[in-house]
């Protein structure tokens, strides 16, 4: 792999490298002091290898960026080039080690980690989750183990805290939340994810609440039963509403 010589004015954005390794596909920029002439920038090989300037080709594939800019260091320094190099490698970009969010979210893709990337993290570089996405995501780990996660309670501390730190080939996948729709004299009639706990009152005030002629107790709701009949409920305002809920409102008497 040939390697670009690189003599920028600003300092390149490094990525957090403490504890990160290095690996296929990702960028580091060396710079030796007082030698501008050896400053370069290239890629990672998929065998782990950078081309460096008087040394050629060096294999620093899962070394940390510190590790390998030790033994850079050695290497000028017993090939004879320079008797005391002072290197710095940074982690320019870090793309051997990326997680996929997948499902319900605004910007879905790769992601590249650093060290210490979170669940809460990767979800906020994907642009978060949208309105109708479930507030409980699956974390697929390399090895293919599930675990379903509800994300508030990781807001708020009040759930289990499970091992939430990500690990390159780690898989995201948010659902689509459970939904009911509501139509009729409701001010925004359509379909919207359910909350936890949620009642018939509350949908309708998802619904932008009602419109002038609207009634806060005149309504049909229905359900679809266990053997996919659509049932007609007797609801009242404190209903609870479930997944598929079919919300009429009706007109009130004037």
């Amino acid at each position: 792999m040939a390697a670009a010589s690189a003599q920028p004015e600003a300092e390149p954005q490094a990525e957090p490298s403490e504890g990160v390794l290095l690996g296929a596909g990702d960028i580091v920029e060396m710079r030796m002091f007082g030698q501008p002439d050896m400053n370069t920038q290239g890629f990672i090989s998929d065998n782990g290898e950078i081309s460096l300037p008087l040394l050629g080709v060096v294999d620093i594939g899962g070394m940390t960026p510190n590790a390998a800019q030790s033994q850079i260091e050695s290497a000028y320094r017993e090939g004879g080039y320079f008797r005391d190099p002072q290197i710095s490698l940074t982690l320019v970009e870090h793309r051997s080690q990326q997680v996929a969010v997948l499902g319900a979210v605004n910007q879905p893709g790769r992601f590249s980690l650093t060290s210490r990337t979170t669940l809460l993290d990767v979800l906020a570089e994907a642009g978060g989750i949208t309105p109708r996405g479930a507030r409980s995501v699956v974390l697929i780990r390399g090895d293919d183990t599930r675990e379903r996660i509800d994300i508030d309670a990781l807001v708020t501390g009040n759930g289990r805290s499970p091992d939430n730190v990500l690990h390159a080939g780690d898989t995201v996948y948010v659902p689509q939340a459970p939904v009911f729709y509501i139509y009729g004299e409701v001010q925004r009639p359509d379909a919207y994810a359910i909350q936890p706990g949620m009642t018939v009152m509350q949908a309708i005030s998802t619904g932008g609440g009602l419109t002038e002629r609207g009634s806060n107790s005149r309504f049909v709701l229905h359900r679809k039963a266990a053997d996919g009949s659509v049932q007609t409920v007797d609801a009242s305002p404190t209903t609870r509403v479930q997944a598929d809920d079919v919300i009429f409102v009706k007109e009130r008497f004037f």
